[in-house]
């Protein structure tokens, strides 16, 4: 009897394995239809809300060379490099600092914004949707998208300098600016 009972819960157990292991399975082609972004690529399109409360599509900045930074007020090197993005900001025509804020809430981000009184668009990705799509798994995360939305460069960590952040930003510079 005992033993009947075991080969029962052993085939019990052995169908929940492969079930699991199926729908893992299922997940993972799924989860690989999803655009990433990849260098030489065109960049994932995406919306997201400013702090504002507008909707900010990448699509809408094409012609125009962007540097996507993904920080949180958290990371010291976030912190650290964004009065340099500050001042950076508009001395490049043609090119687009874009501040993506991964996973805090509006206040905080604002907050942070506000006190370092940020003139470059803070758009907010609260639930890390397009940190995912851009395989942010660390900040800060700055990715180069040339006016055609092609993912030329991606930089983890901290931008070392003000003449880094410029070098950087020439790199995505149309041609006619």
């Amino acid at each position: 009897m005992e033993r009947a009972a075991r080969n029962g819960w052993v085939k019990w157990l052995v169908l929940v394995i492969v079930l699991v292991a199926i729908v893992y399975a299922v997940m993972q082609t799924v989860n690989d239809k999803e655009v990433k972004a990849e260098i030489g690529k065109r960049a994932p399109d995406f919306t997201l809300t400013n702090l504002q409360g507008e909707q900010v599509q990448l699509k809408d900045l094409r012609g125009k060379g962007v540097l996507l930074n993904f920080w949180a007020s958290w990371c010291g090197p976030c912190v650290k490099e964004m009065p340099l993005l500050n001042d950076a900001y508009t001395q490049v025509p043609g090119v687009e600092i874009i501040a993506i804020n991964m996973g805090e809430k509006p206040d905080k981000a604002r907050q942070f914004a506000e006190s370092l009184h940020l003139k470059f668009p803070v758009l907010l990705d609260e639930q890390s949707d397009v940190s995912g799509q851009y395989r942010v798994s660390g900040l800060p995360v700055t990715y180069l998208v040339d006016p055609s939305g092609t993912v030329i460069e991606k930089y983890v960590g901290e931008l070392q300098g003000y003449d880094f952040i410029m070098d950087l930003m020439k790199k995505v510079q149309p041609a006619d600016s």
